[in-house]
């Protein structure tokens, strides 16, 4: 069985603490308490996960979480987060495969195309759950990153509450091409909203 362990937060946590207008304040008026935040919390996660990495063999695969973007993109810039956050994914990716852990999963809500490539070159390779109201899309990703970016989700949660054939349509669209290109698990981009009938679920 796939066996996972979670690899924190670099800026979703900072987030909840501090509040999104309090954190994109802070970039701009003390970006380096900002950087001493996060490397504080990267400190925090390699000292929580480094004695399990040692101590249970065989883990497959981590799990990082941020939230970090809304439907127009991310909640801090890409050059913000390629200078702040890049280098702590590093150490936490860096970690994760001397141990053996080569797939590391991202769950961002929202449109986080502008941080794809900067969430690759900080080792994270995969994510999810690739909203479809923000724009994402497995297909697209697929067809602009290969397999390198491993992806989870994208079945629009808001055909679910439709009928049958719009469930169908929304699946069939994804699963004729991902199927083959692969690398890519199928699921509701997001919880199941309450307006979904039991029978469509």
């Amino acid at each position: 069985y796939p066996l996972g362990i979670h690899a924190g937060s670099v800026f979703g946590w900072l987030r909840n603490w501090m509040g999104v207008e309090n954190i994109a304040v802070a970039l701009y008026d003390d970006k380096p308490w900002v950087q001493e935040m996060m490397e504080w919390v990267t400190d925090f996660i390699i000292q929580l996960i480094a004695p399990a990495l040692e101590q249970v063999p065989g883990i497959d695969m981590a799990y990082m979480w941020e939230d970090m973007c809304y439907r127009a993109g991310p909640l801090i810039s890409p050059k913000h987060f390629k200078e702040l956050m890049v280098p702590q994914y590093k150490r936490i990716t860096g970690l994760l495969r001397r141990h053996g852990v080569d797939i590391v999963l991202m769950d961002c809500d929202g449109n986080h195309d502008q941080l794809n490539a900067l969430w690759l070159e900080g080792g994270v390779n995969g994510v999810y759950p690739l909203e479809v109201a923000a724009g994402e899309d497995p297909v697209r990703l697929r067809k602009e990153y290969g397999k390198g970016l491993r992806l989870i989700g994208g079945i629009d949660k808001r055909a679910l509450a439709r009928n049958k054939k719009a469930i169908e349509e929304e699946v069939m669209k994804k699963v004729a091409f991902m199927v083959e290109a692969g690398g890519w698990i199928p699921s509701i981009d997001h919880a199941v909203p309450p307006d979904v009938p039991y029978e469509n679920y």
